[in-house]
């Protein structure tokens, strides 16, 4: 253990009690490797964090209001770092420890666009249909 508590007592200020690390607090880092994943599909994105307490995301892409990616030191240095979204009416839900995390926000986003886009076609093209038709009827 370092001495930042020994080297920041005060005057006849004495240690009682020190509190030592469990090895056993890494275990949950190891759990949520081995339980976590996101995908992105061309309509949602899915995913599943932790085993006991776990958060699972079903999202269709109009659904995403915000992607979001931090890192920190070691995650910048090795190249991984947190996933957030953030969707309609849900709270948000978090990925850790995901590989190139900017790589995944881009890539979410650039599919919001695409699904929007077959989406405004696909709704043209019933409204053209459906023209076609009362024309006809008349």
């Amino acid at each position: 253990m370092g001495k930042y508590v020994e080297k920041n007592l005060v005057k006849n200020e004495t240690i009682v009690k020190k509190a030592k690390l469990s090895p056993l607090a890494i275990f949950p880092h190891f759990i949520r490797y081995f339980t976590t994943e996101l995908a992105l599909t061309n309509k949602r994105v899915v995913g599943k964090a932790g085993l006991i307490k776990s958060h699972a995301l079903s999202s269709l892409l109009n659904k995403v209001q915000n992607v979001s990616v931090s890192s920190g030191l070691f995650g910048k240095i090795f190249g991984y770092g947190t996933v957030v979204i953030e969707t309609a009416g849900a709270r948000e839900v978090r990925f850790h420890g995901i590989r190139e995390p900017k790589e995944i926000q881009k890539a979410i986003l650039e599919q919001m666009d695409v699904f929007e886009e077959e989406r405004v076609k696909e709704q043209a093209m019933e409204m053209a249909k459906a023209m076609a038709q009362a024309v006809n009827k008349q």
